[in-house]
């Protein structure tokens, strides 16, 4: 019997995969369900799953910050998303498995017999190709920006700041375009980090590569190279002129 983890933020997203296994897959048993990073890594500290479905997005962070936090992997991983190009890129690029939301049972049943074959090889300590995608999430050099017309690549470095705009995000690039992306600011911020980003108050993110000055205040605020001065929050002031140093 292979044994199975389920990790999602989303009931209805744990119970597709549920339903799914029961109606396709009698030889997989579900050992264990978690609904965030932080119940996830406890699941999988405990039991020792032969596949992880695994979302990207949670609540508490990602399911590659998951992974990073696991030093010893021997299952398996299906990612599970609606998230971003950049995530499919990455991992289309070091061939794991991923299904897309809504899931289709063809995909499915295709995702999971390709890698129950995998089951048939020698099993490594640890899967290459898991630490291969954590290293290109922490390299993409574009990210795909959801638009009414399409997807927009854009060159990650070309970004000077974010701002929230309620429930979406406006991005203002160096050339002086905005784009507005129904995602919140928070995702993006968690995308951007290790990348010279910061979230320097509830409605700002920006690329500190971007900064020209910096004026005192209880926080203080910056002066960005397009001319646009951005507040900073009381408990970021002290994060973000570390970083400029």
């Amino acid at each position: 019997m292979i044994k199975a983890a389920i990790i999602d933020d989303e009931d209805s997203g744990r119970n597709v995969i549920r339903q799914y296994l029961s109606l396709y897959f009698t030889d997989i048993e579900v050992i264990g369900e978690a609904s965030s990073v932080k119940s996830g890594v406890k699941l999988l500290s405990k039991q020792t799953p032969d596949i992880v479905f695994l979302d990207i997005q949670m609540q508490d962070g990602t399911g590659f910050n998951l992974l990073e936090l696991l030093p010893q992997r021997s299952f398996k991983v299906i990612f599970v998303t609606s998230f971003d190009q950049f995530a499919l890129k990455a991992i289309k690029y070091s061939a794991a498995d991923y299904l897309l939301k809504p899931v289709d049972p063809d995909m499915f049943v295709d995702a999971v017999e390709k890698v129950k074959t995998d089951f048939e090889k020698p099993a490594p300590a640890k899967d290459a190709r898991i630490d291969e995608l954590l290293t290109n999430i922490n390299s993409f050099s574009k990210i795909g920006l959801p638009t009414n017309d399409g997807i927009q690549f854009v060159k990650v470095d070309d970004v000077v700041r974010c701002e929230a705009d309620g429930a979406y995000t406006v991005f203002i690039l160096e050339n002086g375009q905005r784009i507005m992306v129904s995602k919140s600011l928070k995702t993006y911020e968690e995308l951007f980090a290790d990348r010279k980003f910061l979230r320097v108050h509830k409605s700002y993110l920006i690329n500190t590569r971007y900064v020209e000055k910096y004026i005192n205040g209880d926080g203080g605020s910056v002066v960005m190279t397009d001319g646009a001065t951005v507040e900073v929050s009381r408990r970021k002031k002290d994060e973000l002129l570390n970083m400029m140093l």
